[in-house]
């Protein structure tokens, strides 16, 4: 009769005091470690995204200037010693749209012309090239913002969105002289992208 009560109080026992302690600590380990790394990730999202886009206008920025030189090469001048005094640039067109160019190089404005447009305008050379939509990104320009390494209303910066403006880089576009004796010379765009770390797009 003792060993059948035993038995039955044996199978109805629970946990003891020692495993509940150890189950805790282990969830307590787990939330310290896995829960922090969890809400870090959408940082890191942001910055691959941010990466990523920088990625696509710079390769875009390339494919535009190598389709330039292969339909020709010739930058735009209003007086650059030609008979007529002006020529047209060569006309790039991608996926159907005219990307409109400066320095043989994709521009921001949408003008063709260097510190015009103070605005992105919908029809931006590198825009249209990378395929940038304000509805990812947050797109700018910037004025005198940009003091490194020069200030230009045609800078296009991109941001992640506007809850995050110094996760971004900038497209600072190409330039090109006109001396009115001879052919332009140009130089190419150049990019600034030391905001791109994790503390800026956390």
């Amino acid at each position: 009769m003792k060993t059948t009560q035993m038995i039955r109080k044996q199978a109805q026992a629970g946990f003891t005091l020692i495993e509940l302690i150890v189950v805790i600590v282990i969830l307590g380990i787990l939330a310290a470690t896995a829960l922090p790394r969890m809400f870090d990730m959408s940082g890191q999202a942001r910055l691959a995204k941010m990466q990523a886009a920088l990625g696509a206008v710079k390769a875009a920025s390339a494919s535009a200037h190598a389709q330039w030189l292969v339909s020709g090469g010739q930058l735009a001048c209003a007086t650059c010693g030609s008979p007529s005094g002006s020529q047209p640039g060569t006309t790039v067109i991608g996926e159907g749209k005219t990307i409109v160019m400066l320095a043989g190089y994709p521009d921001v404005g949408g003008d063709g012309l260097a510190n015009a447009a103070t605005v992105v305008g919908t029809n931006s050379g590198i825009i249209i090239a990378s395929g940038l939509s304000s509805q990812d990104y947050d797109l700018t320009t910037l004025d005198t913002a940009l003091t490194t390494p020069v200030a230009s209303k045609n800078n296009l910066t991109v941001a992640a969105d506007s809850a995050h403006p110094k996760c971004r880089f900038t497209y600072i576009e190409g330039s090109q002289t006109d001396n009115g004796t001879s052919q332009p010379t140009a130089v190419a765009p150049s990019y600034k992208s030391d905001e791109l770390i994790p503390a800026n797009c956390n």
